[in-house]
């Protein structure tokens, strides 16, 4: 969005700029004198930058362009997009195993107990077990659906396979949540409630918009403007801003490998089984595909790191990631010092 800027009169306190027309005319200077043309000198001071009244070097478009390609290649080598299911699925692993060492014990107390009738029980069971066990599917989503239904012989690994299932729901609601809100951290279920009444009257106020009439956006913002934290201060700056969530969002299914995606499809609608909630994504991502089809739909980056990313960490460099091919476009097609104005200063200096 465009910056936003803060006029006052002077008072003394403000700070002034750091180039004089004296510094900057010295600097145009030779380049003036070499092509005859102010325009072209000043595009060569833009590309090739200068130094301030204190002697420090102020970046140039070349210079900024290149440590914009070094952050992306940092983001892109830091992680492993396969960590999403990684460290789920050792600890998957992990129960399974202590699963196995109980019904072992279990049957090995059994045949110690000198009770042949119990020992032959605790044999049948441990088979019928063991033949579950060996049987879960490969896939993470399949695995979890079959565990779902098996009558664990520990309690501590069922407890364990319990609260891997919910940390794993949170995490999932988590990502849906990245998509719709810059603001909340920890999404509770009156918290996905609210999200779904906001993307119900988001996609209610498009087609009131689509059919000429008051979009209400002044009351939607007055319900629901805690998940805006950008504070939008019209309704396309708000679809704006949906629009390049859920891009970054669609970016990180698209660098997934098929199988990641089909798991990541396959647990969501496993552990959430929220139709609505789903339905109103689709159709509020498929209403702004429609009105920014420029927004990087179809983007997709390749990882090269060995530290697995979660869903949070993997949406973040997503939305880094996207943050920062706008700003290159932005550089790429600025022609003077002006075109650059649409820059958020703020948000490039964190980048």
């Amino acid at each position: 969005m465009p910056a936003k800027f803060t006029y006052s009169r002077w008072d003394g306190s403000q700070r002034g700029f750091d180039l004089d027309a004296e510094g900057l005319l010295s600097e145009l200077a030779d380049d003036l004198l070499y092509h005859g043309d102010v325009n072209s000198a000043l595009r060569k001071l833009m590309q090739d930058g200068m130094r301030d009244i204190n002697g420090d070097r102020i970046a140039g478009m070349r210079e900024m362009m290149e440590r914009l390609r070094e952050k992306r290649e940092s983001i892109q080598e830091r992680g492993d997009l396969g960590g999403v299911f990684s460290e789920i699925a050792d600890e998957l692993n992990d129960v399974v195993d202590e699963e196995r060492h109980a019904v072992h014990n279990y049957t090995t107390e059994a045949k110690n107990s000198g009770d042949q009738r119990r020992a032959e029980m605790a044999e049948q069971s441990a088979m019928d077990r063991n033949f579950r066990l060996d049987m879960l599917p490969a896939d993470l989503a399949g695995k979890i659906a079959e565990l779902q239904h098996y009558d664990f012989q520990s309690k501590q690994a069922q407890q364990r396979f319990e609260q891997l299932i919910e940390k794993l729901r949170e995490q999932l609601m988590q990502q849906h949540l990245d998509q719709m809100s810059g603001e909340m951290q920890k999404l509770t279920p009156a918290d996905m409630q609210r999200m779904k009444d906001m993307m119900a009257e988001l996609n209610a106020m498009l087609e009131r918009r689509q059919q000429g009439e008051d979009p209400k956006f002044e009351e939607f913002m007055k319900n629901f403007g805690d998940f805006f934290p950008e504070n939008p201060e019209t309704l396309d700056e708000l679809l704006e801003i949906m629009a390049q969530r859920m891009a970054a969002a669609q970016a990180m299914l698209n660098s997934m490998t098929p199988e990641q995606r089909a798991q990541l499809q396959q647990l969501s609608e496993q552990l959430l089984e929220d139709m609505d909630l789903r339905w109103q994504m689709d159709q509020l991502s498929k209403n702004l595909q429609s009105m920014f089809p420029q927004a990087g739909w179809q983007k997709s980056y390749d990882f090269s790191g060995q530290d697995p990313l979660g869903f949070a960490e993997a949406m973040q460099s997503m939305q880094e990631l996207s943050e920062l091919d706008q700003l290159e476009n932005l550089m790429k097609n600025a022609a003077n010092p002006a075109a650059l104005a649409e820059a958020d200063l703020d948000r490039v200096r964190e980048l």
